[in-house]
């Protein structure tokens, strides 16, 4: 299986360094370039089918990318962006500043923490690698185009690479910049790029 994982494109949180995690937001009018921009990068690459979070930034990239082709798109909220709770919609010299305690807490990146009303990091890795696993059952011997989220590809990165939840935090995806993995038979990875 090759496995291909762009990042949606650019939305107003992005640019405005926010906290968007669990609220839809849509793509900006650079994030809608860079959504063609990424398709056009793929015209020539071969997809059976593209598996996308359903928050409306991942949807609209995924739908751009897709274009006419007819390629299926499957919905999957599990790639969707991790929740961060009281954090959404602000950004982090905010989110530092009324949440201080938690703030510090997080700075330890611990798996079991988050922000309140948000997800922790193992609950995010427990549904992505669901996810995963699903996608590795489906399409094992198929091309797959998974759009997600920034959070999620560093989880799905960790999946592929074997990173510890420390070192996960060093990998980082640009707005519909794109990895690529491909696996053996028995799902093992034989390299990414």
């Amino acid at each position: 299986m090759i496995l291909y994982v762009p990042r949606h494109g650019e939305t107003d949180y992005n640019a405005q360094g926010r906290y968007a995690g669990s609220t839809d937001v849509p793509l900006n009018d650079c994030g809608l370039n860079q959504a063609k921009e990424l398709a056009q990068k793929l015209v020539s690459v071969h997809f059976d089918v593209i598996v996308a979070s359903p928050l409306t930034r991942a949807k609209q990239t995924a739908e751009i990318v897709r274009g006419m082709s007819g390629i299926p798109i499957v919905f999957d909220a599990r790639l969707a962006e991790r929740n961060m709770g009281v954090y959404e919609g602000l950004t982090r010299e905010e989110a530092r500043e009324r949440y201080p305690k938690t703030w510090a807490k997080l700075g330890a990146k611990s798996p079991d923490d988050a922000p309140e009303g948000g997800e922790t990091i193992g609950q995010v890795d427990a549904r992505v690698t669901a996810a995963l696993e699903r996608i590795e059952t489906e399409y094992g011997d198929k091309s797959v185009l998974v759009v997600c989220h920034g959070f999620v590809s560093r989880i799905i990165n960790r999946y592929f690479t074997g990173l510890s939840y420390d070192e996960m935090h060093a990998f980082t995806l640009e707005n519909c910049g794109i990895v690529q993995y491909e696996l053996s038979i028995g799902g093992y990875p034989l390299c990414s790029k």
